[in-house]
């Protein structure tokens, strides 16, 4: 079995109950009749999917450039390929779509696996693992623990259109009052605000965003109430899949991911005031 890779956060996180589910089947990557790795080569471009809305995957530093675990890997991908980097904006509404419509040769983005969108194109190793937690505001002073707790009418749920937290959201709870916000850019501004009493999101995000705002809480050690795993999207093509596997695998032996992925999840993360209202 392949080694999996840095789990750096996941084991000191709780599962409550029978919440969190084996690990979502991936459907085998059938071949789709491309040859990707000759299209990258010669157009002479790696083509790379990024929502720039997701911590510590990928989001934008002050001077807007894209950043995080999978902008770095992304930059040395291209490197390993001698090919210049093409960032192809996505957002996770259209992040299907846009694969099936061939905008991207691999998406790098904190994508977690999905049946639909393992449908859609094939997923490479697992490369990070991570689980849906709350995330709530300190001023309630109490948190979230079992989703029973969160499903109440008195309860607002914030969450953002399109990816697996609201399919998550859409999923378990029935009884809470649910609020779409349309930007992750800025949605935890609007919790910390008071448009939402909780947010359930990957908890690596939760943890970093609680670190950044002080009017945000996450459980110590977070509750886990689904198990995620982060893989990279991309085209049907097995031999495309299996290079890709082949160097993470090479990054995982030399450490490299490891030392990405802790300049990230180690470094001191900026204090954001809590908005007024």
């Amino acid at each position: 079995m392949t080694q999996r890779p840095i789990e750096l956060y996941v084991a000191l996180l709780l599962c409550v109950g029978n919440a969190c589910a084996d690990a979502i089947p991936v459907a085998d990557c059938e071949p789709g009749g491309r040859n990707v790795l000759a299209e990258i080569r010669s157009r002479g471009t790696l083509r790379v999917a990024h929502s720039n809305d997701y911590r510590p995957f990928t989001f934008r530093n002050a001077d807007q450039s894209s950043t995080g675990i999978d902008a770095d890997l992304a930059r040395r991908l291209a490197a390993d390929l001698h090919v210049s980097l093409g960032w192809v904006d996505t957002s996770w509404s259209t992040l299907t779509a846009d694969l099936q419509a061939n905008r991207f040769d691999i998406a790098m983005s904190g994508v977690s696996i999905t049946s639909e969108r393992s449908r859609a194109g094939c997923f490479t190793a697992t490369y990070f693992t991570t689980g849906k937690t709350a995330l709530t505001r300190c001023a309630l002073k109490r948190t979230f623990d079992t989703l029973a707790e969160i499903d109440e009418p008195e309860v607002t749920v914030i969450v953002n259109r399109g990816g697996t937290n609201e399919r998550f959201v859409r999923e378990h709870l029935h009884n809470a009052r649910i609020v779409v916000h349309e930007d992750n850019r800025t949605i935890f501004g609007a919790l910390a605000s008071g448009e939402g009493d909780v947010m359930i999101t990957d908890a690596v995000e939760a943890r970093l965003e609680a670190q950044a705002n002080p009017a945000l809480c996450v459980s110590q050690p977070p509750v886990l109430f689904e198990t995620v795993e982060k893989a990279y999207l991309i085209p049907k093509d097995p031999v495309w899949r299996d290079w890709l596997d082949r160097w993470l695998a090479k990054l995982q032996r030399s450490g490299d991911i490891e030392a990405i992925t802790r300049r990230y999840l180690d470094a001191p993360q900026p204090t954001r005031a809590a908005p007024n209202g």
